[in-house]
């Protein structure tokens, strides 16, 4: 049997939605205004919460995946931070990119939580 890129291990398709939560939540100084401080404590806090829910709902990790999984959304906020300071775009323009972000994160999380139900057939949620 082959590789199941959705199981959580590591660098996986899971990795992909933690990649772009980050990156939105990188947007957030020059979209909405606030300060990267708060977009970055944002960032920890909510990718903390989320791990804490999978946790809660019966998806189990180990640490250092879980740990992996904060640090690449945190890592993808401080990248997109910076890319933004150093190549600014107008704001309509980096509306229409998070809306693109958005529509793949939330494409990578239903099709992960398809695949988790299905390998989980008594999976309750």
């Amino acid at each position: 049997m082959g590789r199941n890129w959705w199981r959580k291990q590591g660098l996986d398709l899971w990795s992909i939605p933690h990649f772009l939560f980050g990156a939105l939540m990188g947007m957030l100084p020059s979209l909405v205004g606030v300060s990267f401080l708060i977009a970055l404590t944002l960032t920890v806090a909510l990718a903390t919460l989320w791990e804490m829910g999978e946790k809660l709902i019966g998806i189990r990790e180990n640490f250092p995946n879980i740990l992996f999984d904060i640090v690449l959304s945190v890592a993808a906020c401080v990248l997109t931070s910076l890319l933004l300071l150093s190549y600014p775009l107008h704001r309509h323009d980096l509306w229409v990119i998070a809306a693109a972000t958005f529509a793949l994160y939330a494409f990578t999380n239903i099709s992960g939580w398809l695949a988790f139900r299905r390998r989980n057939h008594d999976f309750l949620y």
